[in-house]
């Protein structure tokens, strides 16, 4: 009896060996065969999903174990499967107690877009057993629902964390809680705190080959370095998922339209917002007007060049507005500024609406000012100067006066796969 067993555990292995060994050459398609489309990747997989299914029923298994392995088989990859579906759901008739049917059976229907069947399979698994598939899969699915609260958003979170404590070694796990923050970060306030958590996952991440293989991957981190004004890491994180998936359309488009603001920040720094110099005197003689106009403050003011670079925790700027533009009808709000002493600078803003910001000749308050420095190539040109950021227009005032509430407009989720 414990012989044969022995045998039935290594019959198991082994289609469950050959699964992996598919799942891993699907992970890795685009960086082993660089070039290749999307639909010659379908194609490809199409037919191996079929002679693995094809080879599994060469095993000794239970009808319920055969019937897993061969919906595992079909249902590798992001497309829709009606044959693993119909496969899964009489395995799990056959054993509704087995948690990974249930996991594989939860995967499959989502891609058909039941995210409320998914969910429903996901929470009857973990009834059958606490495991990292069902928490991540759960935490991933909660935040895809139409109508997400910031409650669950948070349970999200706190799902995926359970996940990580039950195999720290996974990068999956740690890769899925880095999207769960990067998520709470776009729609629970915008905390930077957030984005740092995100990026402490990620990093953990990385130690896994199968996570760095996948350029959803470098894009989300890539938007994490972007809303950190760390432009040159995610010029570099967009760059690695395009070399590893050429067709990215929408990391295309990021790193295309970051360049670009790239390029356009720099050259109305250098050109001073394109005024004129009788035009800058009067921006300038109406600044040092409103400036000594104002109340006094619980900060020190100062000017662009004594800020240190990070966060200015007691001090505050003031300038004036020459210049603005939003990249690509998107976040932040740039805006070309000049303080007292003639000093020009970019700040960004963020989570404002548009429609109610700045224009050009306002003066600007900014407390608390985050300082950070650009200095990367882009088409054999040196980009090199500095800016300051404020994540909320809350905390700034324009022309003495603090903006009111309805001024904030939250981001929006620009993440292609938070799984």
């Amino acid at each position: 009896q414990h012989y044969k067993s022995i045998t039935f555990i290594e019959v198991m292995e082994d289609g469950q060996n050959a699964i992996k060994i598919l799942a891993r050459d699907e992970a890795f398609y685009f960086k082993n065969n660089v070039g290749a489309t999307e639909d010659q990747k379908c194609d490809w997989l199409s037919c191996e999903s079929e002679r693995v299914s094809k080879d599994l029923d060469q095993l000794t298994l239970d009808p319920h174990q055969l019937k897993y392995l061969k919906g595992c088989a079909l249902n590798v990859g992001n497309k829709y499967n009606l044959k693993a579906e119909e496969i899964l759901i009489d395995a799990a008739k056959m054993n509704p107690t087995m948690f990974e049917i249930w996991n594989e059976l939860g995967d499959c229907i989502w891609k058909k877009g039941d995210k409320k069947g998914a969910r429903n399979c996901f929470e009857r698994a973990l009834n059958q057993e606490r495991n990292k598939v069902s928490l991540r899969n759960l935490s991933i699915v909660m935040r895809q629902q139409e109508s997400v609260t910031n409650a669950e958003i948070e349970e999200s979170v706190k799902i995926s964390k359970e996940a990580v404590s039950l195999d720290v070694t996974d990068g999956t796990s740690w890769y899925i809680l880095g999207n769960a923050y990067l998520a709470q970060f776009f729609l629970c306030g915008q905390a930077s705190n957030d984005l740092k958590c995100s990026l402490n996952a990620y990093s953990k991440a990385s130690a896994d080959e199968k996570v760095l293989s996948d350029p959803d991957y470098h894009y989300n981190k890539g938007i994490v370095f972007k809303y950190l004004d760390d432009y040159n890491n995610a010029i570099a994180h967009f760059t690695d998922a395009i070399s590893i998936h050429p067709q990215f359309s929408e990391c295309l488009s990021e790193l295309n339209d970051l360049k670009d603001q790239i390029l356009k920040t720099r050259q109305l720094i250098k050109n001073k917002g394109k005024l004129k110099g009788k035009n800058i005197a009067v921006m300038l003689r109406k600044l040092k007007e409103k400036s000594l106009s104002q109340k006094p403050t619980k900060v020190s003011m100062t000017t662009f060049d004594k800020l240190n670079a990070g966060t200015n925790e007691d001090k505050a700027i003031n300038c004036i507005l020459i210049s603005s533009f939003v990249p690509n009808g998107r976040t932040p709000f740039v805006c070309i500024c000049l303080d007292t002493e003639s000093n020009c600078f970019a700040l960004n803003i963020y989570n404002i609406d548009c429609g109610k910001a700045p224009k050009l000749g306002d003066v600007m308050t900014v407390p608390y000012p985050q300082k950070s420095a650009v200095n990367i190539v882009i088409d054999n040109e040196l980009n090199d100067f500095e800016m300051l950021r404020i994540d909320t227009p809350l905390n700034m005032m324009i022309n003495n006066r603090q903006l009111p509430r309805d001024t904030l407009a939250p981001l929006k989720l620009t993440t292609t796969a938070l799984t």
